[in-house]
Protein backbone atom coordinates (compact mmCIF):
# COMPACT_ATOMS: atom_id res chain seq x y z
CA UNK A 1 0.00 0.00 0.00
CA UNK A 2 1.39 3.26 -0.45
CA UNK A 3 2.96 5.45 1.91
CA UNK A 4 2.45 9.08 2.54
CA UNK A 5 5.88 10.10 3.06
CA UNK A 6 8.97 8.72 0.86
CA UNK A 7 13.00 8.87 1.21
CA UNK A 8 14.37 11.15 -1.99
CA UNK A 9 17.51 12.40 -2.94
CA UNK A 10 16.85 16.15 -3.17
CA UNK A 11 18.52 19.14 -4.43
CA UNK A 12 17.60 21.12 -1.85
CA UNK A 13 20.17 24.29 -2.02
CA UNK A 14 21.62 26.15 -4.70
CA UNK A 15 25.58 24.60 -3.74
CA UNK A 16 27.28 21.28 -4.44
CA UNK A 17 25.78 18.50 -2.70
CA UNK A 18 22.05 16.51 -1.88
CA UNK A 19 20.30 15.43 0.92
CA UNK A 20 18.32 12.22 1.19
CA UNK A 21 15.57 13.05 3.24
CA UNK A 22 12.03 12.11 3.87
CA UNK A 23 9.13 13.83 1.40
CA UNK A 24 5.56 13.96 0.53
CA UNK A 25 4.51 10.77 -2.13
CA UNK A 26 3.94 13.22 -5.11
CA UNK A 27 0.03 12.63 -6.74
CA UNK A 28 -0.02 12.06 -10.99
CA UNK A 29 -1.36 15.49 -11.71
CA UNK A 30 -3.82 15.18 -15.07
CA UNK A 31 -2.33 13.33 -17.66
CA UNK A 32 0.22 11.85 -15.27
CA UNK A 33 1.30 8.58 -14.51
CA UNK A 34 1.98 7.58 -10.46
CA UNK A 35 4.68 4.61 -10.42
CA UNK A 36 6.55 2.73 -7.92
CA UNK A 37 10.38 2.94 -8.18
CA UNK A 38 12.16 -0.32 -9.31
CA UNK A 39 15.04 1.03 -10.14
CA UNK A 40 16.95 4.08 -11.12
CA UNK A 41 20.25 4.64 -12.72
CA UNK A 42 22.60 7.62 -11.93
CA UNK A 43 24.26 9.65 -14.77
CA UNK A 44 27.18 11.40 -15.42
CA UNK A 45 24.43 14.53 -15.13
CA UNK A 46 23.77 13.71 -12.01
CA UNK A 47 27.66 14.47 -11.11
CA UNK A 48 27.16 17.81 -12.25
CA UNK A 49 24.04 18.47 -10.58
CA UNK A 50 25.38 17.39 -7.40
CA UNK A 51 28.82 19.47 -7.92
CA UNK A 52 27.14 22.53 -9.03
CA UNK A 53 28.45 22.93 -12.11
CA UNK A 54 27.25 26.31 -14.22
CA UNK A 55 25.35 24.33 -16.30
CA UNK A 56 23.29 22.25 -13.17
CA UNK A 57 22.70 26.07 -12.16
CA UNK A 58 21.36 27.56 -15.02
CA UNK A 59 18.27 24.81 -15.14
CA UNK A 60 17.36 23.49 -11.48
CA UNK A 61 15.61 25.43 -9.62
CA UNK A 62 16.17 23.91 -6.03
CA UNK A 63 14.31 22.46 -3.92
CA UNK A 64 13.86 19.51 -7.31
CA UNK A 65 14.01 15.70 -6.83
CA UNK A 66 16.92 14.73 -9.12
CA UNK A 67 17.12 11.73 -11.28
CA UNK A 68 16.06 11.23 -14.82
CA UNK A 69 16.96 7.21 -15.92
CA UNK A 70 13.76 5.13 -14.15
CA UNK A 71 11.84 1.97 -14.37
CA UNK A 72 8.80 1.72 -12.19
CA UNK A 73 5.63 -0.05 -12.02
CA UNK A 74 2.44 1.90 -12.92
CA UNK A 75 0.22 1.85 -9.42
CA UNK A 76 -2.19 5.12 -11.47
CA UNK A 77 -3.08 6.83 -14.30
CA UNK A 78 -5.23 10.61 -14.07
CA UNK A 79 -6.37 10.62 -17.65
CA UNK A 80 -9.60 11.09 -19.74
CA UNK A 81 -6.92 10.47 -23.02
CA UNK A 82 -6.67 6.71 -24.08
CA UNK A 83 -3.82 4.96 -23.51
CA UNK A 84 -2.35 1.70 -23.30
CA UNK A 85 -0.69 2.63 -20.07
CA UNK A 86 -2.23 0.81 -17.24
CA UNK A 87 -2.05 0.02 -13.34
CA UNK A 88 0.79 -3.08 -12.87
CA UNK A 89 2.89 -2.00 -16.19
CA UNK A 90 6.38 -1.61 -16.06
CA UNK A 91 7.53 1.37 -17.83
CA UNK A 92 10.70 4.24 -18.27
CA UNK A 93 10.64 7.71 -18.82
CA UNK A 94 11.92 9.89 -21.30
CA UNK A 95 14.00 13.03 -20.20
CA UNK A 96 12.98 15.44 -22.42
CA UNK A 97 8.86 16.76 -21.63
CA UNK A 98 8.22 18.28 -25.14
CA UNK A 99 5.16 20.78 -25.40
CA UNK A 100 3.89 19.96 -28.67
CA UNK A 101 3.17 23.54 -29.82
CA UNK A 102 6.69 25.23 -30.60
CA UNK A 103 8.21 25.08 -33.90
CA UNK A 104 10.32 21.99 -33.39
CA UNK A 105 7.62 19.79 -31.95
CA UNK A 106 5.15 20.77 -35.10
CA UNK A 107 8.22 19.11 -37.27
CA UNK A 108 7.94 16.14 -34.89
CA UNK A 109 11.56 17.24 -33.40
CA UNK A 110 10.09 16.42 -29.91
CA UNK A 111 13.45 15.64 -28.45
CA UNK A 112 14.72 19.11 -29.36
CA UNK A 113 11.13 20.92 -28.33
CA UNK A 114 12.07 24.64 -27.89
CA UNK A 115 10.18 25.09 -24.25
CA UNK A 116 11.98 21.66 -23.04
CA UNK A 117 11.29 20.49 -20.05
CA UNK A 118 13.66 17.98 -18.44
CA UNK A 119 12.65 14.88 -16.13
CA UNK A 120 15.05 15.13 -12.66
CA UNK A 121 16.25 18.15 -13.71
CA UNK A 122 13.30 20.57 -14.56
CA UNK A 123 11.12 19.14 -12.47
CA UNK A 124 11.30 16.01 -10.07
CA UNK A 125 12.91 12.95 -10.93
CA UNK A 126 13.32 9.46 -10.60
CA UNK A 127 15.81 9.24 -7.36
CA UNK A 128 12.65 8.39 -4.77
CA UNK A 129 10.56 6.00 -3.90
CA UNK A 130 7.64 7.34 -5.68
CA UNK A 131 7.60 9.53 -9.29
CA UNK A 132 5.08 10.80 -11.65
CA UNK A 133 5.48 11.17 -15.31
CA UNK A 134 3.71 12.95 -18.18
CA UNK A 135 1.97 10.40 -19.83
CA UNK A 136 3.41 11.58 -23.21
CA UNK A 137 6.70 10.33 -21.94
CA UNK A 138 5.97 7.38 -20.40
CA UNK A 139 7.76 4.47 -22.68
CA UNK A 140 5.28 1.33 -22.07
CA UNK A 141 8.25 -1.54 -21.77
CA UNK A 142 8.09 -5.18 -23.26
CA UNK A 143 7.95 -7.55 -20.93
CA UNK A 144 10.57 -9.92 -22.26
CA UNK A 145 13.61 -7.31 -21.46
CA UNK A 146 15.53 -7.85 -18.12
CA UNK A 147 13.88 -5.31 -15.51
CA UNK A 148 17.23 -3.81 -14.94
CA UNK A 149 18.21 -3.46 -18.79
CA UNK A 150 14.85 -1.24 -19.08
CA UNK A 151 16.38 1.21 -16.52
CA UNK A 152 18.89 2.18 -18.87
CA UNK A 153 17.03 2.56 -21.96
CA UNK A 154 17.45 6.31 -21.65
CA UNK A 155 20.93 6.50 -21.86
CA UNK A 156 21.38 3.25 -24.10
CA UNK A 157 19.23 5.78 -26.91
CA UNK A 158 21.61 8.38 -26.60
CA UNK A 159 23.74 5.57 -28.36
CA UNK A 160 21.51 4.65 -30.19
CA UNK A 161 20.82 8.18 -31.26
CA UNK A 162 24.60 8.69 -31.90
CA UNK A 163 25.36 5.51 -34.26
CA UNK A 164 22.56 5.90 -36.20
CA UNK A 165 23.34 9.67 -37.30
CA UNK A 166 27.13 8.63 -37.87
CA UNK A 167 26.34 5.80 -40.61
CA UNK A 168 28.80 3.51 -39.30
CA UNK A 169 28.04 0.68 -41.02
CA UNK A 170 31.34 -0.55 -43.20
CA UNK A 171 33.29 2.56 -41.19
CA UNK A 172 36.46 2.42 -39.09
CA UNK A 173 34.98 4.77 -35.88
CA UNK A 174 36.40 5.45 -32.92
CA UNK A 175 34.91 5.87 -29.72
CA UNK A 176 36.48 8.86 -27.29
CA UNK A 177 35.68 7.80 -23.82
CA UNK A 178 33.94 4.88 -22.38
CA UNK A 179 31.81 6.29 -19.99
CA UNK A 180 28.35 3.77 -19.81
CA UNK A 181 27.24 5.96 -23.19
CA UNK A 182 30.54 5.48 -24.75
CA UNK A 183 30.38 1.93 -23.77
CA UNK A 184 26.93 1.40 -25.38
CA UNK A 185 27.55 3.38 -28.66
CA UNK A 186 30.54 0.79 -29.43
CA UNK A 187 28.46 -1.84 -28.72
CA UNK A 188 25.78 -0.66 -30.97
CA UNK A 189 28.21 0.36 -33.90
CA UNK A 190 29.63 -3.22 -33.61
CA UNK A 191 26.23 -4.47 -34.10
CA UNK A 192 25.15 -2.18 -36.82
CA UNK A 193 28.23 -3.32 -38.92
CA UNK A 194 31.16 -0.86 -38.25
CA UNK A 195 34.09 -2.73 -40.14
CA UNK A 196 36.12 -1.51 -36.45
CA UNK A 197 35.54 0.12 -33.21
CA UNK A 198 38.20 1.39 -30.98
CA UNK A 199 37.46 3.14 -27.66
CA UNK A 200 39.84 5.19 -25.88
CA UNK A 201 39.67 5.29 -22.42
CA UNK A 202 42.75 5.88 -19.30
CA UNK A 203 40.22 4.09 -16.68
CA UNK A 204 41.88 0.21 -16.79
CA UNK A 205 38.18 -1.10 -15.06
CA UNK A 206 35.87 0.92 -18.15
CA UNK A 207 39.07 -0.78 -20.81
CA UNK A 208 38.00 -4.38 -19.90
CA UNK A 209 34.15 -3.50 -20.05
CA UNK A 210 34.27 -2.57 -23.41
CA UNK A 211 36.31 -5.19 -24.47
CA UNK A 212 33.29 -7.57 -22.73
CA UNK A 213 30.98 -5.27 -25.36
CA UNK A 214 33.07 -6.14 -28.28
CA UNK A 215 34.85 -3.20 -29.11
CA UNK A 216 38.09 -4.34 -31.42
CA UNK A 217 40.53 -2.17 -29.82
CA UNK A 218 40.65 -0.36 -26.33
CA UNK A 219 43.31 1.91 -25.86
CA UNK A 220 44.49 4.23 -23.18
CA UNK A 221 45.25 6.95 -25.64
CA UNK A 222 45.54 8.10 -29.46
CA UNK A 223 48.98 7.30 -30.84
CA UNK A 224 49.67 9.97 -33.20
CA UNK A 225 50.29 7.60 -36.12
CA UNK A 226 46.68 6.59 -36.05
CA UNK A 227 45.73 10.82 -36.73
CA UNK A 228 43.42 10.93 -39.97
CA UNK A 229 42.60 7.35 -39.93
CA UNK A 230 39.37 6.83 -38.98
CA UNK A 231 35.59 7.49 -40.90
CA UNK A 232 33.80 7.86 -38.22
CA UNK A 233 35.12 9.57 -34.37
CA UNK A 234 32.18 9.93 -31.84
CA UNK A 235 33.31 12.31 -28.86
CA UNK A 236 31.65 10.82 -26.07
CA UNK A 237 33.93 12.34 -23.28
CA UNK A 238 33.46 16.42 -23.31
CA UNK A 239 36.91 16.08 -22.48
CA UNK A 240 38.68 19.58 -23.78
CA UNK A 241 42.19 16.99 -25.03
CA UNK A 242 39.28 14.15 -26.24
CA UNK A 243 38.05 17.08 -28.09
CA UNK A 244 41.60 18.03 -29.78
CA UNK A 245 42.47 14.07 -30.24
CA UNK A 246 38.74 13.35 -32.29
CA UNK A 247 39.40 16.24 -34.47
CA UNK A 248 42.73 14.98 -35.52
CA UNK A 249 41.75 11.10 -35.24
CA UNK A 250 38.59 11.30 -37.97
CA UNK A 251 40.25 11.53 -41.55
CA UNK A 252 39.68 14.15 -44.48
CA UNK A 253 35.73 14.09 -45.29
CA UNK A 254 34.91 11.79 -42.24
CA UNK A 255 32.49 12.13 -39.99
CA UNK A 256 32.33 13.77 -36.18
CA UNK A 257 29.68 13.32 -33.70
CA UNK A 258 29.52 15.88 -30.46
CA UNK A 259 27.69 14.35 -27.97
CA UNK A 260 29.87 14.43 -24.57
CA UNK A 261 29.21 18.12 -23.18
CA UNK A 262 32.50 20.10 -21.45
CA UNK A 263 32.40 21.46 -18.43
CA UNK A 264 34.83 24.38 -20.01
CA UNK A 265 34.05 26.44 -23.35
CA UNK A 266 36.50 24.56 -25.92
CA UNK A 267 37.98 26.52 -28.75
CA UNK A 268 39.61 24.47 -31.96
CA UNK A 269 40.96 24.77 -35.02
CA UNK A 270 38.76 26.19 -37.29
CA UNK A 271 41.36 26.30 -40.22
CA UNK A 272 42.67 22.98 -39.83
CA UNK A 273 39.49 21.10 -39.59
CA UNK A 274 36.18 22.88 -40.36
CA UNK A 275 37.92 23.93 -43.88
CA UNK A 276 40.75 21.81 -44.23
CA UNK A 277 39.36 18.53 -43.63
CA UNK A 278 35.62 19.22 -44.89
CA UNK A 279 34.33 17.24 -41.79
CA UNK A 280 30.79 16.29 -41.49
CA UNK A 281 29.91 17.64 -37.53
CA UNK A 282 26.56 16.66 -36.20
CA UNK A 283 25.34 16.73 -32.26
CA UNK A 284 23.44 14.83 -30.72
CA UNK A 285 21.19 15.59 -27.67
CA UNK A 286 18.78 12.85 -26.51
CA UNK A 287 17.01 10.62 -28.73
CA UNK A 288 14.47 10.77 -31.35
CA UNK A 289 10.75 10.63 -29.92
CA UNK A 290 9.71 7.52 -30.55
CA UNK A 291 11.70 5.94 -33.44
CA UNK A 292 14.94 5.81 -30.74
CA UNK A 293 12.68 4.00 -28.37
CA UNK A 294 12.00 1.40 -30.87
CA UNK A 295 15.22 0.55 -31.99
CA UNK A 296 16.78 0.43 -28.33
CA UNK A 297 13.91 -1.85 -27.21
CA UNK A 298 14.43 -4.39 -30.68
CA UNK A 299 17.88 -4.78 -29.66
CA UNK A 300 16.98 -5.78 -26.02
CA UNK A 301 14.37 -8.12 -27.29
CA UNK A 302 16.34 -9.72 -29.84
CA UNK A 303 19.17 -10.55 -27.61
CA UNK A 304 21.67 -8.46 -29.83
CA UNK A 305 22.48 -6.00 -27.34
CA UNK A 306 23.83 -7.71 -24.19
CA UNK A 307 24.10 -4.78 -21.41
CA UNK A 308 25.45 -7.26 -18.68
CA UNK A 309 28.35 -6.17 -18.49
CA UNK A 310 27.76 -2.61 -18.30
CA UNK A 311 25.53 -3.16 -15.00
CA UNK A 312 28.32 -3.43 -12.70
CA UNK A 313 26.61 -2.02 -9.43
CA UNK A 314 23.10 -1.49 -7.51
CA UNK A 315 22.85 0.75 -4.73
CA UNK A 316 20.03 1.27 -1.98
CA UNK A 317 18.62 4.42 -1.95
CA UNK A 318 19.94 5.55 1.02
CA UNK A 319 23.27 4.55 -0.32
CA UNK A 320 23.08 7.53 -2.61
CA UNK A 321 26.58 8.99 -1.55
CA UNK A 322 28.16 6.10 -1.88
CA UNK A 323 27.30 5.21 -5.06
CA UNK A 324 28.17 8.82 -6.11
CA UNK A 325 31.84 7.76 -4.72
CA UNK A 326 31.81 4.73 -6.82
CA UNK A 327 30.71 6.70 -9.96
CA UNK A 328 33.36 9.67 -9.10
CA UNK A 329 36.14 6.91 -9.49
CA UNK A 330 35.10 5.50 -12.82
CA UNK A 331 35.93 1.94 -11.75
CA UNK A 332 32.30 1.46 -12.35
CA UNK A 333 29.58 0.70 -15.36
CA UNK A 334 25.81 1.32 -15.08
CA UNK A 335 24.80 2.00 -11.10
CA UNK A 336 21.59 1.22 -10.40
CA UNK A 337 19.88 3.00 -7.47
CA UNK A 338 16.69 0.73 -5.87
CA UNK A 339 14.66 1.89 -3.00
Amino acid sequence: MKKDLMLAVVKEKAAPGVTIKKVPVPKPQKDEVLVKTIYASICGTDIGIYDWIPWAAAHIKPPTIIGHEIVGKVLEVNTKEKTDIKAGDLVSSETHIYCLNCYQCQIKNYHICENIKLFGIGRDGSFAEYATIPLKTTWKNDSSIPVEEMSVQEPLGNAVHAVTKAEVKGKKVLIMGLGPVGLCAGAVAKITGAKEVVGINDEPYRRKIAKKMNFDRVLTKLDKKEYGTYDVVLEMSGNRLGIDDSFEAVRIAGKFIAFGIPKEKVSIDWGKFMINKELTILSVFGRKLWETWHTTSDLLKTGKLNLKPLITHNFKLKEFEKAMKVMRSRKCGKILISP
